[in-house]
């Protein structure tokens, strides 16, 4: 056993050379043997015996060396099959990992992919509500527009028909004014009567509460003055009256105003008496 543990790590001559030894010796031990029993018996016993031993000899050497080399191809089929093994291993591991990696990315897709799909949803279903919202957007604007046409067309007619009311309105004053200047030339000897309403009750003479003493001065034409507003809240200088469904304040403080209001708009006129 020590010598088959010795030559199963030698080469192949050496293996050869060593079994050529050991056969040999065994030969020897057998020559030795044959030649007692020649000696002791006759030649003609071992005379048949003898080539039969000489093949086993050579077919236990050549077997032996066969042997050897199936040892040695034995222990290198093990070497490989451990080194296969362990490639094996370290390819099912890093398999193994590449297998889990790959699962979670593949559940890390799925959930982008259904979170994208969400937001795509979402985004459609916001692009549909912007448009319809610009639709309805659009058909106002069309709307205000067709009606800010519309109420333009009715502030110019109102606008119009105000400006010739204001006109008529300034004749019938005009008209007015004359009356009052002739019953004032008429009626001369009542100047120390109280002030008094004329014409339509709005308007009071000017310069007979007693601060004037001029009672037969000239017409003094009526001039329209910027528009404004202006102090027509004293307490015995306002009167209001309404003429054609529309209020009008009078004020006698040397000067006349009156204001025309309606739904639209309100008018201030200041004429001077």
């Amino acid at each position: 056993m020590e010598l088959d543990d010795v030559v199963l790590y030698q080469d192949d001559s050496c293996n050869s050379t060593m079994m050529s030894e050991r056969v040999s010796d065994l030969a020897s031990s057998i020559y030795r043997e044959f030649e007692r029993l020649i000696a002791k018996y006759d030649e003609d016993v071992v005379k048949e015996l003898m080539p039969l031993v000489v093949a086993v000899l050579e077919n236990l050497d050549s077997v032996f060396a066969v042997n050897q080399e199936h040892e040695v191809e034995l222990e290198l089929l093990k070497e490989d099959n451990e080194q296969l093994v362990t490639q094996y291993e370290r390819e099912k591991s890093l398999r193994k990992h590449i297998e889990e990696r790959y699962i979670a990315n593949e559940d890390s897709l799925d959930g982008e992919r259904k979170d994208l799909k969400g937001r795509v949803a979402t985004l459609e279903s916001h692009s549909r509500q912007l448009e319809l919202k610009t639709r309805n957007y659009a058909d106002q604007i069309i709307r205000f527009e067709e009606r800010e046409a519309e109420l333009k067309k009715e502030y110019s007619a109102l606008h119009q028909r105000h400006t010739e009311m204001i006109h008529s309105y300034m004749d019938h004053l005009e008209r007015t004014r004359h009356q009052h200047t002739c019953s004032i030339s008429r009626s001369c000897h009542c100047a120390s009567r109280k002030d008094r309403p004329i014409s339509m009750g709005i308007f009071q003479v000017p310069g007979i509460d007693g601060m004037s003493t001029d009672l037969h001065r000239d017409p003094v034409d009526v001039q329209a003055e910027p528009w404004r507003f202006n102090n027509i809240s004293h307490p015995r200088s306002n009167t209001s009256l309404k003429v054609c469904n529309r209020h009008f304040t009078v004020t006698n403080r040397g000067r006349l105003f009156f204001i025309f209001l309606n739904d639209d708009f309100s008018l201030i006129l200041q004429l001077n008496l």
